[in-house]
């Protein structure tokens, strides 16, 4: 059955307001966030810390990211096992899948093939703004076919098992590049 994604998930719904008294956040700006990666969260606290002014966005598990601003640099992730309190900035849009439709980790597999990443930064480099960008609602109005909810995990299990074995193939192949320069340096 076709969907349209803002069909199987709520777009930038929960916001962060002055009502929401917290004595820390962790933000999480676009630079931070690379193809599913989190490369530095900012622990910061109101009152002693200058809170940026996009920060903005409630962000829990399985919330999928997605940069809205030059979509082809893959500033986007699934959010697994994170920090409570967590904000992301404006430049993103977040998406709260409805677990009774979409499996997570099925869209988000969707919403990161290089056929929909060109598609959204075809779209971004029209936009008037001073840089590519996108709305959130381009992403809401992509469609996708959607196989029942068990075909969805099957697939998304696939998918992450192969990624992790990418991931651990890369380690080796770092660690055997680091053996390989020391013997060089040792014998030389």
């Amino acid at each position: 059955m076709s969907y349209k994604i803002h069909e199987l998930c709520s777009i930038n719904a929960h916001t962060l307001t002055k009502k929401d008294d917290w004595d820390y956040i962790y933000y999480l700006d676009t630079a931070n966030l690379n193809e599913g990666t989190i490369s530095n969260l900012k622990l910061l606290r109101p009152g002693i810390d200058e809170i940026p002014s996009r920060a903005k966005r409630k962000v829990k598990d399985n919330d999928i990211i997605i940069s809205t601003v030059r979509p082809n640099q893959k500033h986007y992730g699934i959010m697994k096992n994170i920090q409570n309190r967590l904000i992301a900035s404006t430049g993103f849009a977040v998406l709260t899948p409805d677990e009774d439709l979409v499996y997570p980790e099925y869209l988000y597999r969707y919403l990161i093939q290089d056929k929909i990443i060109l598609f959204l930064q075809a779209v971004a480099e029209t936009s008037t703004s001073a840089y590519p960008s996108i709305k959130p609602s381009v992403i809401g109005e992509l469609e996708i076919e959607l196989p029942s909810l068990e075909e969805q995990k099957a697939i998304a299990h696939i998918l992450s098992t192969l990624d992790e074995k990418i991931e651990v193939n890369n380690k080796i192949n770092k660690t055997l590049e680091v053996m390989a320069q020391a013997l060089f340096e040792h014998w030389f």
